[in-house]
C-alpha cells in the first residue's frame, strides 16, 4: 500500500479533530486501529505502534467481544466526554441524510430504463418475424406501438413496401418524427383512406362533417385501393381496438394477397363499444399476449389498473407514490382550477421538467366548451394540441382521447367535473400515458366522489 494502514487512520484523526474545531465541540478521546476484514492471520503485526490494534477477516463475528479490549488498547485513559460529540459525529458521517432525486432526475433516469426495455422488447420481434398474420395484444405499457414503429423499419429494409396505420392523427404525426424513414406510410387510417379518395388537402380535416369521416373508409375500400401490384406488402395496425368495421375493410383490401398483415391492440382501451377486433377478424392469426409492463412506474401502472378493474387499489402502493411525489392528488374550487394547473406546471419546470415533458389532458372530449384544451397559455406558458408541429416544443394541452397512444414524462389530468360517463375508463387511458409522473388536479367534490382518490386525499 502507498500509505500504510496506520497512517491512514492518524491523517483522518487529524482531519477530525479540525472538523470539531468548526463546531466548537471538544472531540472525544481518540486512538486508531486497523481492520483487514478479507485477511485471516493468527498473528498480528510485530510493531509495538500496532500491537493490540489489528482485527482481521477471523475475528469480525466476535466483534462484540473484540472491540472493547481494542478500544482499551487505543484509549487507555480517556478524558471526560463532552457534550455534543455525539450530534457532531451524525452530522459528518450523514447519518440523517435522506436521499433525494428531483422530478427532473427521476425522468432522466425513467427515460434511460425504458431504453434498456426497449431493446428487450425488440427481441420479441425476432421471434414472430416470418409470420403473415400476427394479432399482439398487451395493456397499456407494454410497449406495443414501439414493436409496431420497429416491425416497420425492419420490414422497409427488407425492401418492403410498408404502410402503418393507427388511430390518433396525433399519434401518426409521432410516428413519422419517430421513423424518419419516407419509405414507411404513417397515417390515421381515416385521414389515409381519404387521401385515398383525393379528397385530403392541407386544411381539410376542419371543414369535413362528422358523417364524412364515419363513412370514409369504407368508400376508399370500395373506390380508392390502388391495383394489386401497387398494394403493400406489410400492413401493419396499431390502436387496433378503436378500428370500426369499415376501418378494418379498408386495412384488408390494403394488404397483398401475399403480403403480412400484423395487428398490435390493447381491448381494455377500446374507448367505443361498437368497434374493436373481433374474433373473425383475426381468425387463424398466430396470437401473442405482451405481459410485461414497463412504460409507467408501478405505481402509476397499478392506479390505471384500478380504474380498468383489473385489481383493487393497494394504499400501500398508492400511499408511497403520494409519498414519493411520483403520484400528486391536488383540489381546488371551480374558481381557481387553471390557477392550479398553471402553478403545478409551474412547480415542475422548476425541478428540472422541460416544457416538452408535460401533457396536460381534460378528461372531457372536444364537445365540452369548459374544458381546458380551449386554453392557448397557461401560467405565461404556450400551450398546443397534440396533433400542433410544434408539439415536440411545447406543453401539450389536450384530451386524453386525441392523446391516445402518446405519453410524456408528466401528466396532468383535470376536468374531472365535466365527466358524465365512462368516468373509469376515461381515467385509465388518461392515467397511462404518464411515463414518471402523474398529476390530478380537480374540483374538491368531483375528486371525492371517485372512490379510489377519495381515499387518498
Amino acid at each position: 500500500m502507498e500509505t500504510p494502514p496506520l497512517d491512514q487512520a492518524l491523517s483522518f484523526r487529524k482531519l477530525l479533530i479540525e472538523r470539531f474545531k468548526d463546531f466548537h465541540v471538544q472531540l472525544p478521546t481518540t486512538g486508531c486501529a486497523v481492520c483487514f476484514p478479507d485477511m485471516f492471520f493468527d498473528k498480528g503485526p510485530p510493531g509495538d505502534d500496532l500491537r493490540g490494534l489489528v482485527i482481521g477477516a477471523q475475528e469480525l463475528p466476535y466483534l462484540k467481544d473484540i472491540l472493547p479490549v481494542v478500544m482499551n488498547r487505543a484509549v487507555p485513559d480517556p478524558w471526560p466526554v463532552s457534550s455534543g460529540w455525539m450530534q457532531a459525529i451524525q452530522k459528518l458521517w450523514g447519518e440523517t441524510w435522506t436521499p433525494s432525486i428531483s422530478l427532473g432526475g427521476r425522468v432522466e433516469l425513467d427515460a434511460e430504463r425504458r431504453l434498456r426495455l426497449d431493446e428487450d422488447q425488440v427481441r420479441i420481434l425476432e421471434c414472430l418475424d416470418g409470420n403473415n398474420r400476427l394479432f399482439i395484444t398487451g395493456s397499456a405499457g407494454t410497449g406495443k406501438t414501439v414493436l409496431a414503429a420497429r416491425a416497420a423499419l425492419l420490414e422497409v429494409e427488407k425492401g418492403r413496401k410498408v404502410l402503418l396505420l393507427c388511430y390518433t392523427e396525433a399519434l401518426a404525426a409521432f410516428l413519422k418524427a419517430y421513423l424518419e424513414n419516407e419509405r414507411v406510410i404513417v397515417d390515421a387510417v381515416r385521414m389515409f383512406a381519404s387521401s385515398l379518395l383525393g379528397e385530403r388537402g392541407p386544411e381539410d380535416r376542419a371543414g369535413k362533417p362528422i358523417a364524412y369521416w364515419d363513412n370514409v373508409s369504407l368508400r376508399a375500400a370500395v373506390d380508392g385501393v390502388p391495383s394489386q401490384e401497387d398494394l403493400w406488402n406489410t400492413v401493419i395496425v396499431d390502436e387496433g381496438q378503436d378500428f370500426s368495421g369499415d376501418d378494418w375493410e379498408l386495412v384488408k383490401e390494403c394488404v397483398h394477397p401475399e403480403g403480412k398483415l400484423w395487428v398490435f391492440a390493447d381491448p381494455a382501451q377500446g374507448f367505443w363499444s361498437d368497434r374493436g377486433v373481433r374474433e373473425n377478424l383475426v381468425n387463424g392469426f398466430m396470437k401473442f399476449d405482451l405481459k410485461r409492463p414497463y412504460r409507467c412506474p408501478p405505481s402509476i401502472q397499478h392506479l390505471g389498473e384500478c380504474y380498468s378493474g383489473a385489481c383493487q387499489p393497494d394504499r400501500q402502493i398508492l400511499r408511497q407514490a403520494l409519498k414519493d411525489r411520483v403520484i400528486h392528488i391536488i383540489t381546488s374550487s371551480e374558481e381557481r382550477l387553471k390557477k392550479q394547473i398553471g402553478k403545478e406546471v409551474n412547480r415542475l419546470l422548476s425541478e428540472g421538467l422541460n416544457p416538452h415533458d408535460i401533457a396536460i389532458l381534460s378528461l372531457r372530449g372536444l364537445g365540452s366548451e369548459e374544458g381546458i384544451f380551449h386554453e392557448k397559455q397557461l401560467a405565461g406558458h404556450r400551450l398546443v394540441a397534440a396533433t400542433d408541429k410544434k408539439a415536440s416544443e411545447h406543453i401539450i394541452c389536450d384530451t386524453f382521447l386525441r392523446f391516445k397512444g402518446l405519453e410524456r414524462p408528466a401528466i396532468i389530468i383535470t376536468d374531472l367535473r365535466l365527466v358524465k360517463e365512462r368516468h373509469p375508463m376515461r381515467m385509465h387511458i388518461a392515467i397511462s400515458r404518464a411515463l414518471s409522473l402523474l398529476r390530478i388536479i380537480g374540483v374538491e367534490q368531483e375528486i371525492k366522489k371517485d372512490l379510489i382518490l377519495a381515499r387518498l386525499i
